[in-house]
């Protein structure tokens, strides 16, 4: 009889374990992140910042079931992710299959970036530092949000877009800010004379290109992306420029204005003591005399910060900046017109003039 209650109690015990082996082994889910800029959830459209054949790199932050420690999921170096197709931009996994974890306590934090150049120092889940750094032409650095406590692929309906891809929402910022320069004159022939116009030595002088960046996150304890939060902190020992080469303007409107410094990354900073310096040579030929033309040779020296019309102190992240100038040759009037970008678009203007 005693032989009998112990088969039918281990029986019972296997029918448990195998019941509970039924549950836990649910399907497997691949971890896939969902790619667009920070606009998307406010704007409708969805861009993404990155191209289908850049990459960007993920750390991952394992919270386990019944593990106090964190665990670099992907690795203590991250994980490079790439885009899936070229037909749906905002839709990326890493390099190889990873897969959420099936603990009901168990979730991720996801510190995404993308660098040009020589990545972050420090990557935590409070701390992304970047150490002192010299910012060249085209480098191009980004932080997303941070998306803490993720169990699942989120349903990207939460952010606004059209896509049915599901997956870690990764909203980029630019870390930089963006400039450009370009000039158009108010005409180039009337009824009495044309003019050939021209920039010379042309600099934008006292600028920082070399500083520090230190960003913050916290945990929101909930399960939502988070901005991080700080700045530049530049190197006012280093004192740079950048000089265009001179430009002969063909223009007479802002929409098709020439472009003297084509989109330059710089280091977000305050403009005091900023300058753009520049020579404007104006050559007028008078119709009644053609043989005899009339140099004009103007000095202009503007302070950005107390530009008229121009309301801003500083380059701030993720901010694209244009400046215009516009000759009035008949006067030998050189005017200054800025105009600021309120996002950085790649590979657009959107500027809104003051």
């Amino acid at each position: 009889m005693k032989k009998y209650l112990i088969i039918a109690a281990c029986a019972l015990v296997a029918s448990v374990a195998c019941t509970k082996s039924e549950k836990v082994d649910s399907p497997d889910v691949e971890i896939k992140f969902q790619v667009a800029d920070h606009r998307a959830q406010t704007k409708a459209g969805e861009v993404s910042l990155l191209a289908d054949t850049d990459h960007f790199t993920c750390k991952a932050f394992l919270h386990a079931e019944g593990i106090t420690n964190t665990q670099d999921f992907f690795g203590a170096n991250g994980e490079t992710i790439t885009a899936e197709n070229t037909t749906n931009p905002s839709f990326w996994a890493p390099s190889h299959p990873y897969y959420w974890p099936k603990g009901e306590q168990s979730y991720i934090n996801f510190v995404s970036y993308f660098d040009t150049g020589v990545g972050p120092t420090t990557v935590t889940e409070t701390s992304l530092e970047w150490a002192a750094r010299t910012i060249g032409t085209g480098d191009n650095i980004m932080y997303a949000d941070e998306a803490w406590r993720f169990k699942a692929n989120n349903n990207p309906a939460t952010y606004g877009k059209d896509s049915v891809t599901e997956g870690v929402p990764t909203l980029f910022h630019h870390a930089l800010a963006q400039i450009v320069i370009k000039t158009y004159a108010t005409k180039l022939e009337d009824t009495n004379a044309t003019w050939e116009i021209a920039l010379e030595n042309i600099t934008l002088g006292t600028i920082r290109n070399k500083g520090t960046l230190s960003l913050t996150n916290a945990d929101p304890n909930a399960k939502q992306t988070v901005a991080w939060t700080g700045n530049w902190v530049a190197d006012t020992s280093v004192d740079g420029s950048l000089s265009p080469a001179n430009k002969t303007i063909t223009a007479t409107t802002k929409a098709g204005a020439d472009v003297v410094l084509a989109n330059q990354s710089v280091l977000p900073q305050s403009l005091t003591g900023v300058t753009l310096d520049f020579k404007v040579r104006i050559t007028t030929t008078y119709k009644q005399n053609p043989t005899n033309p009339n140099v004009e040779l103007i000095t202009k020296s503007v302070s950005l910060p107390d530009a008229a019309g121009f309301n801003t102190s500083e380059w701030a992240m993720n901010t694209k900046y244009a400046y215009y100038i516009k000759i009035d040759p008949a006067t030998n009037e050189v005017l200054f017109d800025p105009a600021v970008a309120e996002e950085w678009i790649n590979g657009g203007e959107a500027e809104y003039v003051y």
